[in-house]
């Protein structure tokens, strides 16, 4: 784990592809999984999901 971990969530993604590469899915009513297009180990699911504006 990087102990200079940053969150640049600030910075809009230039590429198309890189906007691209993750994905949401809705499963059930109270559920969500947020994925890497390019990596699928790299996934999340959560019974709450907020937009970065609401986390902030």
């Amino acid at each position: 784990m990087s102990t200079n971990a940053t969150d640049n969530t600030n910075e809009q993604a230039t590429d198309d592809n890189q906007a691209q590469r993750y994905a949401e899915l809705t499963i059930g009513d109270d559920e969500f999984v947020i994925y890497d297009r390019e990596n699928h180990q790299a996934w999340i699911q959560s019974t709450v999901a907020v937009t970065i504006d609401e986390y902030r």
